[in-house]
């Protein structure tokens, strides 16, 4: 095993006489994704994803990683899973199941009202 700080795939490739390319792994979802394609970013997400889980002793079922691994990179990029990423999906019950139930709720409440999107700050 050989790690590094960075990514650069074409120097890994360069020695493909010492280093076997078939099994290259890499955290960095934006590098796979453009270098393997989607296929491979999401395949890294699911790897990622189950092994920070599995370092607290904790199982997903596959089938969960698969779902959200789908949702990330359905549109042929990445989003990310977090407050950005969720807060660009345009389903507020979707935004509200991931973190920040009150804003969104509210959000969507004033949307419906006014017929205009505001940003709600709500404490």
């Amino acid at each position: 095993m050989i790690g590094t700080a960075g990514v650069n795939f074409n120097a890994a490739w360069i020695h493909d006489d010492i280093i076997d390319v078939n099994k290259i792994s890499c955290n960095d979802i934006h590098a796979v994704l453009h270098t393997y394609g989607v296929e491979a970013a999401r395949a890294t997400i699911v790897n990622e994803i189950r092994a920070v889980f599995g370092a607290y002793g904790i199982t997903v079922d596959p089938r969960h990683l698969s779902v959200l691994a789908d949702y990330m990179t359905h549109n042929g990029d990445y989003r990310a899973c977090n407050r950005i990423g969720i807060n660009t999906s345009s389903s507020p019950w979707q935004q509200m199941s991931f973190e920040s139930t009150c804003g969104f709720l509210a959000a969507a409440a004033v949307y419906v009202i006014c017929g205009r999107s505001e940003h709600i700050v709500v404490h």
